[in-house]
This record gives C-alpha cells, sequence and structure tokens, in this order.
C-alpha cells in the first residue's frame, strides 16, 4: 500500500522545502542589493530582502525511495519569488512542478506529473543586530498553502493515492520562526516550523514539525582583497521532521507519517547578484509507521538571483 509519503518528504511541500522536500522550504533571502550571500539550500534563511526589490531562486530536486521491490523516482521543480515591502517585511510565493514514478514490485508502473500545491508566506523580521562584517536576524514567518495542484489523478490503474498525486486539495496554514547569523566568514540559520493540513475529499494528511540547522564556511579565497568578486562556501545542514498519520475516509493510514533525520553536505559559490548551490540530501535515521516508503536521497540544484 502506497502511504502518504513519497521519496520520504512529506505530502506537502512546507516552508522549509523547496523544498524541500524543499527543504525545504524552502527558501530564500539576500541582505541587499549589491550582494547575495549564502543561505541554506533545505529551508529559509532569516536575512532580509532589500525594500522595492525582488529575489527569485529555481530549484531541481530528484530523490529516490522504496520498500518491498517497490522502487519510486521524483524530479520537483522549485520556483521561488520574494519582495522586499519594508526594510523588514517580505512576502513569498512558492510554485512547485512534480514529476513520480513508482516501479511495483508487481511489474506495475503508476505515474504523476503537474502543479503542486503553491505557497505563500510573509516573513518578518522581528530582531536583528548588525555588526562589523555581519548580521544577526529572527523573523517569524506564517503563510497559506493553496489547493493549486490536482488530487484525483488517475491512471490505468485507477485513482492515484494520496501519496502519489500533485496536489492535496486542502487549504492548509503553516509557520515558523527563523534564525541568522551570517559574516563573511560563516553563516548559521536555525528553524523551527510548523503546518496544519485540513481535509479534502476524504483525505486529511497530517500535520508537520520541523526542525532544521544549517553551518556552512567560507573555503575560498582563503584571504579577501578589495577584487574579491565571489565566495566559495562549504557546509552541512540537519533536518528533522515528524510527520502525522494521514486519515483517508476518516479511517488513519498505518503506513503513513513517521519521523526522519537527514545530513545534507552541500555547496554554494555566491557572488554579488546570484549564488549557485548544490546539495545531497542523506537520510540519518528514518522512524517510519508501517510499509511508509524509505528515502534513499535527494539532490538539490538550485540558483538563486537578485532581480
Amino acid at each position: 500500500m502506497i502511504g502518504s509519503s513519497i521519496l520520504g518528504i512529506e505530502h506537502k511541500l512546507t516552508s522549509t522545502r523547496l523544498a524541500a522536500t524543499l527543504g525545504i522550504v524552502s527558501v530564500f533571502a539576500f541582505s541587499s542589493p549589491e550582494y547575495a550571500y549564502a543561505a541554506p539550500v533545505t529551508f529559509n534563511s532569516g536575512l532580509p530582502v532589500s525594500q522595492g526589490h525582488w529575489v527569485g531562486r529555481e530549484q531541481v530536486i530528484y530523490g529516490e525511495a522504496g520498500l518491498n521491490g517497490d522502487n519510486i523516482r521524483e524530479i520537483r521543480s522549485v520556483t521561488v519569488l520574494g519582495y522586499g515591502v519594508t526594510p523588514d517585511l517580505a512576502f513569498f510565493g512558492i510554485l512547485p512542478v512534480i514529476i513520480r514514478d513508482i516501479d511495483l514490485a508487481s511489474g506495475d508502473e503508476r505515474h504523476a506529473t503537474g502543479i503542486g500545491d503553491t505557497q505563500a508566506f510573509a516573513r518578518y523580521t522581528a530582531y536583528k543586530k548588525d555588526f562589523s562584517g555581519g548580521t544577526f536576524r529572527v523573523a517569524p514567518f506564517l503563510g497559506l498553502e493553496l489547493p493549486t495542484g490536482k488530487n484525483r489523478k488517475s491512471d490505468s490503474m485507477g485513482l492515484l493515492p494520496p501519496g502519489l498525486q500533485p496536489g492535496s486539495g486542502s487549504w492548509d496554514v503553516f509557520g515558523g520562526a527563523v534564525a541568522s547569523w551570517a559574516t563573511l566568514d560563516w553563516n548559521m540559520d536555525g528553524q523551527v516550523s510548523w503546518q496544519a493540513n485540513t481535509r479534502a475529499d476524504g483525505v486529511n494528511g497530517g500535520d508537520m514539525f520541523e526542525v532544521d540547522l544549517a553551518i556552512y564556511k567560507r573555503l575560498l579565497p582563503a584571504e579577501l582583497s578589495a577584487d574579491t568578486s565571489g565566495f566559495l562556501l562549504g557546509g552541512l545542514e540537519f533536518n528533522y521532521q515528524d510527520e502525522g498519520r494521514t486519515g483517508i475516509g476518516g479511517v488513519i493510514d498505518p503506513n503513513s507519517g513517521g519521523q526522519r533525520l537527514y545530513v545534507t553536505p552541500g555547496l554554494q559559490y555566491a557572488s554579488r547578484l546570484w549564488v549557485l548551490e548544490a546539495a545531497v540530501q542523506i537520510p540519518v535515521t528514518q522512524s517510519l509507521n508501517g510499509t511508509n516508503y524509505r528515502r534513499d536521497f535527494a539532490f538539490r540544484l538550485g540558483l538563486r538571483l537578485n532581480l
């Protein structure tokens, strides 16, 4: 039985995924229109978006999972656009496009392709302290996930299970807080988030709680100079997810939900106007319910831009 999660990523893309699984939400920010700072690959940053400026991000995520002879592949393209309304307030929108394929142990195949659920959220800098060569920010965020993805898709075998559908059909609220400490040598970000999922067409996805941490260090250049045009940074990200069980027709799906902990080594090159990023998300522990699929890995490649 296909549980409510595919690839070990929650069925709903929270603000930490892109992403997000997404990571999630995940998303990004830049400290000024003149320079693009490094930020987590798998979740949000607390660094500000300058007033009156747009920022954009495109990230492609490829992941695999499986259990008992079933093999799943997912490609997720996540487009993010943000705008600085004031020096402290920024609005973001996230649009995913999803391709999922599953090869069943029986020899059958199932497929799902389409736009996922769109997210819109606001992030406000509640505390900030700037110092020589760096900054520290704390920013709560609150948003809504809109049911823009189809949740009643079928293939030759009939209606696809909830975990394979591109969308959820439900309106869901999410929120949390992120803290970021950034200097020319180090970047550290931490986030706590929660998503409350509602019912649609008889399916109620389990709520999601996440804790994330990212630590990056400047690798190159070893010494800064007046003509330094960019930085190469390397680091690790840690993602903990606690996903509740899914209810289908008023009955709890025993093969859904559970806890996962990932470690994600990543590299970023940050220039004045763009950041190129790559990371591999690796499961460390997966305490899952029933026959929920175990994630193998997820590879993320992205580009962030000051527009």
